[in-house]
């Protein structure tokens, strides 16, 4: 709704609204909506002023020719997961190439290990962002076990964090590009201290 039609159109208004009405009123303002633009004056004007063919070819110039690099839609995604006797629980936020977050988080119900928290939590991530069709993604996580057996720079011994494992490369294949990069905790702590200031 129109702000201006929702303030002088509202029979009762309180606090802040009442004022802002009590001080237009001194001015005689009457709201008047806006006249819609009908689709068929824009096609008839489209109709009677046709584009000529040569006038396209010279008109079209490309200003940022010599501009080298573009930017990528990539998206970031940081995960986290945690494990403890009371409970356990995963968090993901979702970070898109215009600053748009998605959070997410879930309190797991059955118990598992510090490892495969952030395993279950970088499942989570790899999935959501294939939900919102995210086909470029770098993945942060304070994990240096998952981050490096992922990449393949480590080799996994337990036989309980192996599935996650496959997991995570049959959800790679969904997106074009899957970079993982390792955020150490004391590096993510002084940031945030430094943040805090």
């Amino acid at each position: 709704m129109d702000p201006i039609k929702y303030l002088f159109e509202k029979p009762v208004l309180n606090g802040r609204m009442s004022r802002w009405t009590l001080m237009l009123s001194e001015f005689d303002l009457k709201y008047v909506p806006l006249k819609a633009i009908k689709g068929k004056v824009v096609a008839d004007f489209l109709a009677d002023n046709p584009v000529k063919e040569t006038d396209i070819v010279n008109t079209w110039s490309f200003p940022d020719e010599d501009i080298v690099h573009v930017e990528d839609d990539v998206w970031d995604l940081y995960f986290d997961g945690a494990s403890n006797n009371m409970e356990c629980g995963i968090g993901v936020l979702i970070i898109s190439p215009r600053g748009e977050h998605v959070p997410v988080s879930i309190k797991l119900d059955f118990a598992v290990t510090n490892n495969a928290a952030e395993y279950e939590a970088c499942l989570l991530g790899l999935q959501s962002a294939n939900k919102l069709g995210v086909m470029k993604l770098t993945v942060h996580g304070d994990s240096s076990l998952v981050i490096n057996q992922v990449t393949g720079s480590w080799k996994i011994k337990s036989s309980s964090l192996a599935p996650y494992q496959a997991k995570i490369e049959e959800l790679e294949k969904l997106f074009e590009e899957v970079r993982y990069v390792y955020l150490p905790r004391r590096k993510i702590s002084s940031t945030t201290h430094q943040n805090a200031r």
